[in-house]
């Protein structure tokens, strides 16, 4: 009577090495990433692109500064997969000669404005944490630290 114990014993112990066998390959994506691990992505990527554009124009919606800034150079970018796509950017900016008063008010395309000369110039290396969801077509800067160069 102790075989077919011994035999559900062995079944269950099987059944169990291979539930945590295929636990730990579902948590991993297709490069070998755990899931909600950050990546680091390289700074050419349209979609940190994106994401830095998004991130300037809410740091430029909530300064106090008198021109808008514009970014001039991704130093760093990584993301991460929570309920929406989470970028971790490192970005150099530098203010522009457009007003902000400008009656284009937030539509402005800040590539067609030239970069501030001289005493008005102002460097920022700012780190930005900006959460894009794109099924909802939103972008939110969770954090912004930006220091002088």
């Amino acid at each position: 009577m102790a075989r077919p114990n011994l035999q559900l014993s062995l079944g269950l112990a099987l059944l169990a090495t291979c539930l945590l066998a295929l636990s730990c390959d579902a948590r991993t994506g297709p490069q070998g990433h755990w899931l909600g691990e950050r990546q680091d992505l390289s700074p050419s990527d349209p979609q940190v692109q994106k994401a830095t554009q998004a991130a300037v124009a809410s740091y430029n919606m909530g300064s106090n500064s008198l021109y808008y800034f514009r970014d001039t150079h991704i130093v760093k970018a990584e993301r991460q997969l929570v309920a929406g796509v989470k970028y971790y950017l490192t970005v150099d900016m530098e203010s522009t000669a457009c007003q902000k008063n400008r009656i284009a008010g937030d539509h402005i395309d800040l590539t067609t404005c030239p970069l501030a000369a001289g005493t008005q110039q102002e460097k920022l290396r700012c780190d930005f944490e900006i959460l894009l969801v794109p099924w909802q077509n939103s972008s939110q800067l969770l954090k912004h630290n930006c220091v002088q160069m």
